[in-house]
């Protein structure tokens, strides 16, 4: 079960460096859910500021993929924090986007 674990969150690691590039260079499209484009001044600075946050997402997968590897016991720990802290990333994003909001 240990080794399945590292394995979920090594394969995690590619998959979330694309999500994050793709919004990083999303340039004026509108890749981010939750975002109010109607209102924003600068889509490409927020997808550039999105993006830099979200590359947490799969060093934080790297790390704890590593860890479960080399120490088996810690794999569900890893996991379930690493689970949060995409929880933790996901509302940084969404909070922060209101920053490049126009003002009324």
């Amino acid at each position: 079960m240990e080794a399945l674990l590292a394995i979920v969150q090594l394969l995690l690691v590619p998959v979330l460096l694309g999500v994050a590039l793709t919004i990083r260079f999303a340039g004026t499209s509108t890749p981010l859910n939750g975002v109010d484009y109607g209102r924003v001044t600068d889509p490409s600075a927020l997808h550039r500021w999105a993006g830099n946050r979200l590359l947490v997402l799969p060093l934080g997968y790297a790390m704890s993929g590593v860890a479960s590897l080399l120490q088996p016991s810690l794999a569900l720990l890893a996991f379930m924090a690493m689970v949060l802290v995409v929880l933790g990333v996901a509302i940084w994003v969404t909070l922060g986007a209101e920053s490049f909001h126009a003002s009324l």
